[in-house]
């Protein structure tokens, strides 16, 4: 409060007031552009009473805290909305210092050409408020204007594509080391980088067919590209495993058809699963999230399309030149390593397997042997289980915890960029100014006879529920109520307040063409007939003003409890603030989420029980769909994520997501070749563990350069996606292996009867990699593959063993 910091603001606001903005041949000002009442800008009036005082009289005028007395016009006005950190003398209420203040300029609308030269004038407040602030001494400024959020919004997407060309280069990093093995042969770089290649075939598809049709590319659909080629590549690392795990010494076309025939069902339920979540996010009433899930999924079902042709096709000439002996990346033909006839050449060019030896056995990927041999067995060791069992229970009670923690709502600040000047201005805003919140509006509607003595004690009574709760004010002067001063006039004028209704009505047109009250006409919607007097009241409104709105939860609190007093009341109320609109996803995120999760629990669980040969997988499968949901939910609120739209539509992702490594891993169990649960258990880890901790990683990778995005919305989309891939995987992995080991028992393996003629991969492996041995001795060396079968099967396998 200081004469010389005051004068910097004033000269701030002088400036702002008559920057000159060019039209045409004309030139126009803030006077010109102003919102009106009456023929005066709306001001900030407290800022003019210290314009007249200091610019009139040189003085600084006594300004009292929260309510302040003008003495010309005579009136008061509140400034808790408007100052903050206030100072006052002791022992008075009377302004010492004030450290932030804030102050509104309004602009007049309408029409298109008025709105576009409001559009226009904020650009230039902008660049003129950032050049003023270069030339301060005393004060600092933070800005928000009417566009500055959607622009923010708008431009979000620009700030990733740098990041997306990253994830991009490690995404094709990853996959083709992921497929490099020490044999030269074997090894399959480029199938790796056309995996890759696959994914983004339908990202462009998929944004190409739904800008054609004209959905709007918005900026939540930004993040799509990162989720899609992350999970898009998870089916490569499953066709690409099952291809591994077969024989090298079968043809090209038998190897293709086992493996689709082993991993077709596993992608085939996970893109289902992911289609099924996008088509249920769809539903949500959020455009926003709406349109992200039409892009992400038709670019899952074109991940699938391009999965079973594109990148099938790749991996058939992959499989030639791996059946020909040639080298992965000079496709020339080389040795196999023990005929390579130096060391350089067996380090450099040998690979592949020699036809005459048939007791070599098929180089092994490191990780799939660290499955085979290490983790498998020490999976399944009781103590082991006991202490993973443990661990799970700690873990889903610090989910459940979590989920008590959870707080809702998007702040407006998180649309912004960091430290963009809106995110300066809303986090400043939510600092200092939440303790006096907005307005609400309680609008009456209908026929109501104000004149009748009972209808009047109806609205005493009304205004005094809206105004009697832990939400609003209740004090006068921060209720703005025309019927509580319309009855000070009546007593002033008539003496009572009990007339009739002419008299109520006459008295009403001249209420509001009085000075004092005129501002009244806003709030009073008058019938009147041809000669202006006014015959009834169609509509009439007072206004309250919310207190102490400091989170998102009270925020929505405030708005439901405004609601319920409307909806108990005797007249019939619609109650509305500027907020509501914000405050509206707030109450509308849990509900949402909750409905969409039921829904999409259902749909998964359908699809389990039809695509996994039994019922009791498609429980395990939905089971772990609710615990990593509720982990991932409980987990967000621990790491300080908000359940928002954002957070909302990566639970939904979730579910779907988190159905791709239970399912693998409990449909490898099903059909492992033999009886023990603990052994199944083994080779479900041994078969798929590889894929999923590959998918996991690609998954993490893709979207880890969003860990850095300067916006809010991609990072929460990294912190939920991320909770998602680890808690996925950690099932995958850790959980779901021990809790079928105890459980297998209910769960006979299904014998594979797509084919009698052949056994299964493991069959066919086993039986080529035994060394030649007489006809009888041979049926006694592979009981485990054939067990009680059919001697024909057995038959088959021996045949297979000659002809190599």
């Amino acid at each position: 409060m200081r004469k010389e910091v005051l004068k910097e603001i004033l000269e701030l606001d002088k400036h702002v007031r008559t920057f000159v903005l060019k039209v045409g041949n004309r030139t126009e000002t803030y006077g010109s552009l102003c919102m009106r009442w009456g023929d005066q800008c709306i001001d900030n009036a407290w800022l003019a009473y210290l314009r007249n005082g200091i610019d009139q009289y040189d003085v600084v005028p006594n300004m009292t805290y929260p309510f302040t007395n003008v003495p010309v016009p005579p009136q008061t006005f509140n400034l808790g909305p408007v100052l903050s950190q206030v100072t006052t003398y002791p022992g008075s209420d009377v302004i010492k210092e004030v450290k932030v203040m804030r102050f509104v300029y309004t602009l007049s609308t309408g029409t298109s050409e008025r709105e576009e030269i409001g559009a226009n004038w904020e650009d230039i407040f902008e660049e003129q408020v950032e050049e003023f602030q270069g030339d301060c001494e005393y004060i600092g400024m933070s800005r928000s204007t009417s566009r500055s959020l959607s622009r923010e919004a708008a431009e979000a997407s620009f700030h990733v594509v740098p990041r997306f060309a990253a994830t991009f280069c490690m995404m094709i990093l990853f996959a083709v080391f992921s497929c490099i093995m020490r044999d030269w042969v074997l090894s399959k770089p480029w199938l790796g980088f056309l995996g890759v290649l696959s994914a983004s075939f339908a990202i462009f598809t998929s944004v190409g067919i739904l800008s054609f049709a004209k959905i709007k590319f918005n900026e939540i659909v930004a993040l799509m590209p990162f989720l899609v080629l992350g999970v898009g590549v998870d089916n490569m690392f499953i066709m690409i495993s099952a291809w591994r795990h077969l024989s090298l010494f079968l043809t090209v076309e038998e190897r293709m058809g086992r493996t689709f025939s082993e991993a077709a069902v596993s992608i085939t339920i996970t893109n289902l699963t992911d289609v099924l979540a996008f088509v249920i996010g769809s539903t949500i009433k959020l455009p926003g999230i709406r349109v992200f899930c039409a892009y992400a999924g038709v670019a899952m079902i074109f991940v699938y399309i391009y999965q079973i042709t594109f990148f099938a096709a790749c991996m058939a000439f992959m499989g030639d030149r791996e059946a020909n002996n040639l080298h992965c990346y000079t496709c020339k033909k080389v040795l196999p390593r023990e005929e390579a006839p130096n060391k350089f050449y067996e380090i450099f060019c040998a690979g592949g397997m020699s036809k005459n030896t048939p007791k070599a056995i098929p180089l092994e990927h490191q990780l799939t042997k660290f499955f085979r041999l290490i983790y498998g067995p020490f999976i399944t060791k009781p103590v082991v289980k006991v202490i993973v069992i443990i661990g799970y229970l700690i873990y889903l009670g610090g989910a459940i915890y979590g989920c008590t923690q959870i707080t809702e709502g998007l702040e407006l600040k998180s649309v912004a960029r960091d430290e963009s000047p809106p995110w300066i201005y809303y986090s400043e805003e939510d600092k200092y100014f939440k303790e006096f919140g907005p307005s609400v509006s309680v609008v009456l509607q209908g026929s109501i006879n104000y004149w009748e003595e009972d209808v009047q004690k109806k609205l005493r009574a009304t205004e005094r529920d809206f105004a009697e709760n832990d939400f609003i004010f209740d004090d006068d002067r921060l209720t703005a109520s025309w019927f509580r001063d319309f009855e000070k006039y009546l007593t002033m004028t008539v003496g009572t307040t009990r007339v009739d209704k002419e008299e109520f009505l006459e008295k009403l047109g001249e209420f509001v063409r009085d000075r004092r009250y005129s501002q009244y006409a806003l709030d009073l919607d008058l019938e009147r007939d041809e000669n202006g007097t006014v015959t009834g009241v169609r509509a009439s409104r007072f206004l309250v003003t919310s207190k102490d709105m400091t989170n998102t939860t009270r925020e929505s609190n405030m708005m439901l409890k405004m609601r319920e007093i409307a909806e108990r009341s005797d007249f019939m109320i619609t109650v509305f603030g500027p907020g509501f609109v914000i405050y509206e996803q707030y109450i509308g995120v849990l509900p949402n989420t909750l409905q969409t999760l039921g829904i999409a629990m259902a749909c998964m669980f359908a699809v389990a029980i039809i695509m996994i040969p039994h019922p009791i997988c498609a429980v395990f499968v939905t089971l772990c769909v609710i615990s990593i949901d509720t982990a991932v939910i409980g987990f967000m609120s621990l790491w300080h994520i908000p359940l928002d739209p954002i957070s909302m539509l990566n639970i939904i992702l979730c579910i779907g997501f988190s159905v791709d490594f239970s399912a693998h891993i409990t449909y490898s169990f099903v059909i492992a070749p033999v009886e023990d649960p603990n052994l199944r258990s083994a080779s479900a880890v041994h078969n798929l563990g590889m894929p999923i901790l590959q998918g996991a990683m690609s998954t993490v990778i893709a979207i880890s350069v969003l860990s850095t995005a300067p916006v809010y919305i991609f990072r929460i989309f990294f912190k939920t996606l991320f909770l998602v891939m680890i808690f996925g995987a950690m099932h995958g992995l850790i959980v779901l292996p021990v809790f079928l080991s105890y459980l297998g028992n209910w769960m006979p393996h299904k014998t594979d009867q797509r084919d009698k003629r052949f056994p299964s991969s493991h069959s066919r492996r086993r039986a080529v990699q035994e060394p030649p041995a007489e006809r009888g001795t041979l049926y006694k060396t592979v009981p485990t593959t054939c067990g009680q079968e059919k001697v024909d099967e057995c038959f088959v396998v021996e045949l297979l063993v000659s002809t190599v």
